[in-house]
């Protein structure tokens, strides 16, 4: 008999449109796993984030956080597995950065500590925005200068703002796989997030390295977005809600319910019940 697991991208696939996981997901979810289902998430949050939208679903294998540079325990929180740059893409990605005053934060680690650097004087609309709705994260750290920016082991990127402003530097960091880039529509505005990850970093690498420390040998995952198209290159079988992009559809084995119907648990209760 085949060990399955199953992995479910959170923003738009397991989650409705308003940000939360329905009562009825919660409820089914949590009997499958309280039955030996084996089921986790991959997602662009933080940890931090991540864990609170989902605090309420039952899960024991460790949670796959910022596109697949962090795994982390979903009860204590506690990261390992941590991707960090290595020096040379560094500075690569700093000089093709030079001369584009964009908005957002590059996320280090500080003596073990999460920081998230960004520049007061360099805010757009859209990142202000974000910086107001996170007010209380203790993360966030204006500084004053790029060097300060940098401090630390750097471990991913985020900009957002509108695709005229992003779209060349996209293209230009697209051109090296030293790195991940993930480049797409944010779902609940009209801005564009650029992403950036360390190499090797990325959901299916994520997946992998649980795939052989528990020993599975079957991979089921979900998703609507252009982050999930890895994970469903390495799934034996990948399915895309009704509300996904239609490069995600196209990749899919199927395609299910949507995100406000309860697609992923419904299907995986189905599945798991064989």
């Amino acid at each position: 008999m085949s060990k399955t697991l199953y992995v479910t991208d959170l923003d738009g696939t397991l989650m409705r449109n308003d940000k939360s996981i329905s009562a009825k997901s919660i409820e089914i979810l949590n009997r499958l796993l309280a039955q030996g289902a084996s089921i986790t998430y991959a997602t662009a949050r933080s940890v931090k984030s991540a864990v609170e939208i989902t605090k309420n679903l039952h899960l024991r294998l460790p949670v796959i956080n910022r596109n697949g540079t962090i795994l982390a325990d979903p009860q204590t929180k506690k990261e390992s597995d941590i991707a960090t740059f290595e020096p040379e893409a560094l500075l690569a990605i700093r000089q093709i950065l030079q001369g584009h005053k964009l908005s957002g934060f590059v996320t280090t680690y500080i003596e073990g500590k999460e920081i998230r650097h960004y520049i007061k004087d360099n805010m757009n609309e859209g990142f202000c925005q974000y910086v107001t709705e996170h007010s209380d994260d203790e993360r966030l750290r204006a500084v004053q200068s790029e060097q300060e920016l940098f401090e630390g082991d750097v471990c991913y990127f985020t900009f957002i703002d509108k695709p005229e402003e992003l779209d060349m530097v996209a293209g230009l960091l697209n051109q090296s796989n030293e790195w991940t880039c993930i480049y797409q529509q944010d779902k609940y505005s009209s801005d564009y997030w650029l992403e950036i990850c360390p190499k090797d970093a990325s959901k299916a690498s994520a997946i992998q390295k649980l795939m052989r420390k528990y020993d599975y040998d079957r991979l089921v995952v979900f998703g609507d977005s252009l982050n999930d198209l890895s994970m469903f290159e390495v799934a034996d079988e990948a399915y895309a809600v009704e509300n996904a992009m239609d490069e995600v559809k196209a990749m899919a084995t199927a395609v299910i319910l949507s995100n406000e119907d309860d697609g992923v648990a419904h299907w995986i209760e189905k599945d798991f019940r064989k």
